[in-house]
């Protein structure tokens, strides 16, 4: 894995976990988890939706998103959804089916400057990933890398490319060590940038759910 170039010293080193995760993008309803079909405008898995935006599925279509201040998994055939700060308004289609789910936390980078090899430094409280993590890039920044990599003492334990914005850490690969340090390198998509580094911490628990990862 061969990263110079440009990232953002100045980043100001800071990363912090917010709750819940709804309050994370305020511009930001849902996230796409998974679609099948055409909508439009066109929207990809792993995709954020902005408040007040609609989007109209062709018939068959099958739209699954994450609405963000109600943390539930939703799946809507068909029709018209609208998309709200508070609420979305499905029309048209058939019957949203509704799931309840765990809010997804929030891990935020924020930065400033253009330098090399950033690492993103917690301050309070410590970055915390399952030991098996999940996440999702959103923000500016989030369509800039390729790929990612987990590392402890300086070992790389496992690269792999992401899916989009997301990353699902693989079925075949052994859990991380409980309530052990790691760091998570995001591998740009451009040779001029370096990569980002943020360290974090594993939660004593193996389970599906997503995180979300703003980088700015």
């Amino acid at each position: 894995m061969g990263h110079g170039g440009y990232l953002g010293l100045g980043l100001a080193l800071a990363a912090w976990l917010s709750i819940p995760s709804a309050a994370v993008a305020q511009n930001a309803s849902a996230l796409v988890l998974e679609k099948s079909g055409a909508t439009t405008p066109e929207v990809q898995p792993y995709s954020e939706i902005a408040v007040g935006a609609t989007v109209s599925l062709a018939s068959a279509t099958k739209l699954v998103f994450l609405h963000y201040q109600t943390c539930r998994t939703v799946t809507v055939v068909g029709g018209r959804v609208t998309f709200g700060t508070y609420a979305y308004t499905a029309k048209g289609g058939g019957k949203p089916q509704e799931v309840q789910t765990p809010c997804p936390p929030m891990v935020r980078l924020k930065g400033q400057g253009e330098v090399a090899g950033v690492v993103m430094r917690s301050i309070f409280p410590t970055v915390r990933l399952s030991v098996s993590p999940s996440f999702v890039l959103v923000g500016e920044r989030a369509d800039d890398f390729s790929a990612v990599a987990v590392a402890r003492d300086g070992t790389i334990l496992l690269e792999a490319p992401l899916s989009g914005r997301g990353f699902r850490w693989p079925a075949s690969a052994a859990p991380l060590a409980v309530n052990a340090n790691y760091e998570l390198l995001l591998v740009p998509k451009a040779a001029h940038q370096g990569r980002v580094t943020v360290k974090f911490r594993t939660e004593g628990h193996a389970d599906d759910q997503l995180t979300l990862i703003s980088v700015d």
